[in-house]
């Protein structure tokens, strides 16, 4: 081997291994859409929507266009993955309204390359998530179908059937992949007739957007002829072929189509135009600056060169072609855009492997502070608890301490009674004596039933005082008179009165300054509104607080001191109870007027 092709080889060897896409013949089994963006393109807006964090939808339909490219130039892996991607992306949003469609493009690139049972699942997941009866049906049928691909025939009922769904769909791009795939399958059954008109509705069926699928139907239309022996009108539709592939496709399509029509031409024996077919195709891609179409024609015609004993011409081709690589190479825009492209992929991917740390970063710092949350709520909520059970055991204190106070009996009230009824027996007034005890006995029974009560109504509360001012006239017969006074729109079986707080006031009005004056007293109790709230003022004309203290004993004047500090403490546990504000006041009259004044308001 001399030189140049040593040096040709090695340049085929390493522009095969550099390529970016591992099939790139434009003749597939199924259609392709050729999307409306280059890949390179496609992948440069979906790197831009990853870098300024665009909302899911959009990076998910970025990702669909970049797989529609690729689909459209054969990578069917890569296609497949982007696919994948945006089925991710599109699966997070609320709407989901793409995601029917996704699966359904993932299930025909999986179909595409021969994964039949993924495929199948795909279309069940793009039924699932179809939005109208129509995609869903259709979705069914193609997982039924693929999952019988080995009978060409069921196949090709569920083509028809899908066929019919399709009719007034207004989806064409859905409607010449249908009929493609009827053509392919007739084909297969060796119904090359029924092939043929399948091709030809595709083609009365394909619309603006769909220019390249015409040439890859008409280039299937040709196989099928060459199967039927009709050679000269394949080459006369492949002739056409080139014509629109000139006019309006790719350097790589162009190529492409006349290395076929060269083909076609060697198999009629027609040299000549076999020759000058595949020197068309060599001057196309070296004008284009496309390297491998450039090496794929130059394989084919030095081929030829060398079947027909040319050799030198062949040499020569090949010398001509390593001349001007290195021009060809810095003038290959393919080749630019392949290297733009896996750039931008390999951006993406660091974007993606970004925001998965980020994610994942945010993922464990929402964790620390859900944690973190936990702990302080868990922390609130046993400090509730302990301040609920320390308000609990206070207010069970205070009410153990209010009961207590309450159930205080007056000791001096209880030995003074006694006595009184010790004297009636002394001086054998037995009759006084009964009814004295008859009366104590009726009102320690009814303090003791409402003992445990820390108000009551004030119709028991003043039947008690009743019976009290009773047994206490019975007592000093001759040093006082009572009256009790309520206003008349104050109802006394309506309203309650905190329990026990005016008799210890009343005992000592009668007590400590009514039995020392020496003419007969008087004592008033007197129940008025202010308000919403009442009020009950004891009046006494007695010898008042500052003479009683005078005449006082130790003993008497300690009782009279724990008695009023016995009122005052339940005034105010029950202000602190139940958060009403009871109020005490007691004073002495002033002037030529005696005696001693206690209010209680609640």
């Amino acid at each position: 081997m001399n030189a140049p092709l040593k040096y040709l080889f090695c340049v085929w060897f390493l522009l095969a291994g550099f390529s970016l896409c591992a099939q790139n013949s434009l003749r597939q089994d199924t259609l392709k859409n050729t999307g409306s963006l280059s890949a390179n393109a496609a992948s440069a807006k979906l790197l831009n929507s990853i870098a300024e964090n665009r909302p899911a939808e959009e990076i998910a339909g970025n990702y669909y266009d970049v797989a529609l490219s690729l689909s459209a130039a054969g990578d069917w892996a890569r296609a497949e993955v982007y696919l994948g991607k945006a089925i991710q992306f599109e699966t997070g949003t609320k709407a989901k309204t793409n995601l029917s469609l996704y699966q359904r493009e993932l299930a025909k690139v999986q179909e595409a390359q021969k994964k039949y049972a993924q495929a199948s699942q795909s279309y069940l997941q793009a039924a699932a998530n179809a939005s109208d009866s129509l995609n869903k049906r259709l979705n069914r049928n193609d997982a039924r179908r693929v999952t019988l691909k080995s009978s060409p025939e069921t196949e090709l009922e569920l083509l028809n059937s899908n066929a019919i769904i399709l009719r007034n769909s207004g989806n064409n791009r859905e409607v010449v992949q249908n009929l493609a795939m009827q053509a392919n399958t007739n084909a297969m059954l060796n119904n090359n007739s029924m092939a043929l008109e399948n091709y030809r509705e595709a083609l009365n069926s394909i619309d603006s957007t769909q220019a390249g699928n015409s040439v890859e139907i008409k280039s299937n239309m040709v196989d099928v002829l060459v199967a039927s022996s009709n050679l000269p009108e394949a080459i006369t539709l492949q002739k056409e072929i080139v014509q629109q592939a000139i006019t309006s496709v790719s350097a790589e399509v162009q190529v492409k189509q006349l290395l076929n029509l060269s083909e076609l031409y060697i198999k009629l024996d027609s040299t000549d135009a076999a020759i000058r077919t595949l020197e068309d195709a060599y001057a196309i891609a070296i004008k284009k600056a496309s390297v491998k179409q450039a090496r794929q024609s130059l394989l084919a015609l030095t081929s030829f060169y060398n079947a027909r004993g040319m050799a030198g011409k062949a040499q020569q081709l090949q010398q001509n072609f390593v001349e001007q690589l290195d021009n060809l190479i810095a003038r290959d825009s393919s080749m630019i855009d392949k290297r733009l492209f896996l750039l931008n992929e390999n951006r993406i991917a660091e974007l993606q492997q970004q925001q998965s740390l980020k994610d994942e970063l945010l993922t464990r710092r929402n964790r620390s502070n859900y944690i973190l949350i936990g702990s302080v709520l868990l922390l609130l909520v046993l400090l509730g608890v302990l301040v609920k059970a320390w308000f609990s055991i206070r207010r069970r204190n205070k009410l153990i301490a209010l009961q207590s106070l309450r159930r205080e009996m007056n000791p001096h009230f209880i030995f003074n009674s006694l006595n009184s009824v010790n004297q009636f027996i002394a001086v054998n007034n037995e009759r006084e004596a009964n009814k004295y005890l008859t009366s104590y006995s009726h009102l320690m029974r009814s303090i003791m039933e409402n003992s445990n009560r820390d108000y009551i109504p004030l119709s028991t509360e003043i039947d008690l005082l009743r019976k009290y001012l009773e047994l206490e006239q019975l007592r000093f017969p001759d040093k006082f008179t009572w009256q009790i006074e309520i206003e008349p729109d104050i109802q006394p079986d309506s309203e309650n009165i905190p329990n026990m707080l005016l008799q210890p006031n009343l005992e000592n009005a009668i007590w400590h300054g009514l039995r020392y004056k020496e003419t007969p007293g008087k004592l008033l109790l007197r129940f008025t509104r202010n308000g919403n709230r009442l009020c009950a003022l004891i009046d006494d004309n007695g010898i008042g607080l500052t003479e009683s203290k005078r005449i006082k004993t130790h003993n008497q004047k300690r009782y009279e001191s724990l008695g009023l500090k016995n009122v005052q403490e339940r005034v105010g546990l029950l202000n602190s109870l139940y958060k009403s504000n009871i109020r005490f006041e007691i004073a002495e009259k002033t002037g030529s007027e005696t005696g001693t004044t206690v209010k209680i308001e609640w």
